[in-house]
């Protein structure tokens, strides 16, 4: 995959309000990476604005949210994405889509993109904290790569970590995700509520972890294991734009 939608591609992952049950089923984000064509960018926002008010008017079962990045040296770019459904949901969501859907898109909102880019995304809701009521204005995104024979260990220092910061009250909210194509990789996306909120903490994970563990020796061993699962990482900001997002006035 290219590089530059592989890294597109980490924002689709984000739980659209999605509560975790107890157990819950495994769910996936569905989401387009959507370049329009060069001096069509107001045409094309005006063009999906309508098609989202359409797809409320006939009762589109999903919500589907838009973001455009805020760091890096592509702007003119926007992520168009839903979740957290299941594997399942997608064939007959297609169906309906297709019938009811497809032929508005293709009059109102195509004539005025360059490329498309597509992929689905499964969300791990058991290691992820995203409630009702968060305010995700911002969103920062993390991309891990996950080095060869590593899964299993990544897999586990996640699961660690994740448990320990909701057990013990960490105060940000997160989500873990992982692509379904492309490579081998591993998401967390941090909602923000603005600028202000994302300057580091009083006292960072680290910190955190050292306190409720009450020991160093083990935060070093828990922090060992998950950046040794890992060969590198990058990070990108974007916001979600809500006048251009589906049902935003009803939220």
């Amino acid at each position: 995959m290219n590089k530059f939608y592989s890294i597109l591609f980490t924002l689709l992952l984000i739980p659209a309000l999605c509560v975790a049950e107890d157990k819950p089923p495994q769910v996936i984000s569905d989401g387009w990476v959507v370049v329009p064509k060069a001096g069509h960018g107001e045409e094309f926002k005006k063009a999906l604005k309508a098609h989202m008010d359409y797809r409320v008017e006939k009762g589109d079962t999903r919500h589907w949210d838009v973001y455009v990045p805020v760091t890096g040296n592509k702007l003119n770019h926007y992520m168009v994405r839903s979740c957290c459904k299941p594997w399942a949901e997608q064939d007959s969501y297609r169906a309906w889509s297709n019938e009811h859907i497809g032929n508005h898109f293709n009059e109102t909102v195509h004539p005025h993109v360059e490329t498309y880019a597509h992929n689905f995304s499964e969300v791990d809701m058991d290691n992820s904290h995203w409630g009702e009521g968060v305010d995700a204005s911002y969103v920062g995104v993390t991309t891990w790569d996950v080095k060869s024979g590593k899964g299993a260990q990544a897999n586990t220092a996640i699961a660690a970590m994740s448990t320990m910061a909701k057990d013990n009250g960490w105060p940000r909210h997160w989500s873990w995700s992982y692509p379904v194509g492309g490579s081998n990789q591993v998401i967390l996306a941090t909602p923000y509520k603005n600028f202000a909120d994302m300057a580091p903490m009083e006292e960072n994970f680290y910190q955190f972890a050292v306190k409720h563990l009450k020991s160093e020796k083990k935060a070093d061993a828990m922090f060992k294991d998950f950046n040794g699962s890992f060969s590198g990482s990058h990070y990108g900001i974007y916001r979600h734009v809500k006048e251009l997002s589906m049902n935003h006035d009803e939220e």
